[in-house]
């Protein structure tokens, strides 16, 4: 997969060849005229939405997943091995977290977070999973505080 400084130079790349133009193209996914030009030459924002992004694969005639570093589709044996028990535990952990703060985060940001804590805990048993998510949630509760 793409870093995101190489999906800007392959997104420039695209729009060049294809005889098209920074702002067309940030007017055809329903930007302003300058949102491509600042994506690619300011990295701003980091990523594409997903509206735009599936717009500009569109436009470019390409797989989306080329224009995110970020997988998109779930292969079916990574599917099958994932533990519904524990993802089920880290969801409802993080949403008793954010209740309990009247708080909110993004969908990407939530996404993220329930990555990475699943990634550090998948293969622990239930006892042993509940204890971790809590620290993991407090560590990202107090990271959230500092930023």
């Amino acid at each position: 997969m793409e870093n995101t400084e190489e999906i800007r130079k392959k997104i420039a790349r695209l729009i060049n060849e294809r005889g098209l133009n920074y702002a067309q193209v940030s007017l055809a996914i329903g930007k302003n005229i300058a949102y491509i030009q600042q994506f690619i030459k300011n990295g701003s924002p980091r990523r594409l939405g997903e509206v735009e992004r599936h717009k500009l694969a569109q436009i470019l005639r390409i797989d989306e997943q080329e224009l995110t570093d970020l997988p998109l589709h779930l292969n079916t044996s990574a599917a099958a091995s994932i533990n519904v028990d524990i993802l089920s535990l880290i969801i409802e952990k993080i949403e008793i977290w954010l209740n309990s703060r009247k708080a909110t985060l993004s969908p990407h940001d939530k996404a993220e977070l329930i990555k990475l804590i699943y990634t550090k805990i998948c293969n622990e048993s239930m006892d042993t999973a509940v204890s971790k998510v809590n620290d993991f949630i407090e560590i990202y509760d107090e990271i959230k505080k500092v930023n």
